[in-house]
């Protein structure tokens, strides 16, 4: 065989070469816990994916922090005859549509079906949708007689605002904005729900006018508000038409 060529200078052609530097991002071995390296700029990466998660906890947590709409006052109530607490939900219709009657309830009330509310209820023989009303919710009326009333709505506010609460408020805005406003009551009854009774001066009951609203609770987890009122002098009247409002409310 030819000769071997010459080494580099100072080295013997069969000397042993000295080993390669060691890379500078050697991996350690893998195994007994070990985990691959990972370049400054993967770490740096890594680093800003977790301080940006942590961003994120940071403003959900801050979000949660913030008193939930429920719990702060209800938004200012559409005009209306009747303003209320309870704020509708988004989407409830005025009552525009004539409702179908359903089997009649006697002793002067009849069952309709309330297609665009939702509902079915007992209204006092012959009034009808009032179709001139800005407030959400189905508004009843006597024909060409506004001097009664009844409003049903579903209420917008989240459960974590009790009904006497919003009743509360709904009382408290009601003396703000209506002439010689009077609380009468406002508490608990059976099944659940909250009711407020109130008068005030108007012109459309002709003297005085009484309301009662009542907020209540249906199987579905929904919270509806019904309101009845009417002369002050004939407060009996106004409460039977709750009542029969009441015992046959069903939501759909």
């Amino acid at each position: 065989m030819p000769p071997l060529p010459p080494g580099p200078a100072g080295y013997g052609a069969w000397d042993a070469q000295p080993p390669p530097p060691p890379y500078p991002y050697a991996h350690p071995p893998e195994g007994n816990g070990a985990r691959p390296w990972r370049t400054p700029l993967l770490v740096g990466v890594a680093a800003a994916v977790v301080a940006g998660s942590a961003v994120a906890a940071w403003m959900l947590l801050g979000a949660e922090d913030a008193p939930p709409a429920a719990a702060r006052p209800p938004a200012a109530p559409p005009s209306s005859q009747e303003p209320t607490g309870p704020r509708p939900e988004p989407g409830t219709p005025s009552a525009t549509a004539s409702p179908s009657p359903s089997a009649g309830t006697g002793n002067g009330y009849t069952v309709v079906s309330d297609d665009s509310g939702g509902f079915s209820v007992a209204v006092p023989d012959g009034w009808q949708p009032s179709r001139d009303e800005t407030g959400s919710g189905s508004f009843y009326r006597p024909p060409g007689d506004r001097s009664a009333l009844l409003q049903i709505f579903r209420v917008g506010e989240d459960s974590g605002t009790g009904a006497c609460e919003l009743l509360r408020l709904s009382s408290q805005r009601l003396d703000d904005g209506k002439s010689a406003y009077r609380q009468i009551s406002l508490g608990p009854v059976a099944g659940g729900g909250c009711e407020l009774v109130y008068e005030y001066d108007s012109a459309e009951s002709h003297g005085r006018r009484q309301g009662v609203e009542r907020i209540v609770s249906t199987p579905d987890g929904g919270r509806w508000a019904l309101l009845a009122a009417g002369p002050a002098t004939d407060a009996a009247t106004t409460r039977a038409h709750l009542t029969a409002a009441l015992d046959s409310f069903r939501p759909r």
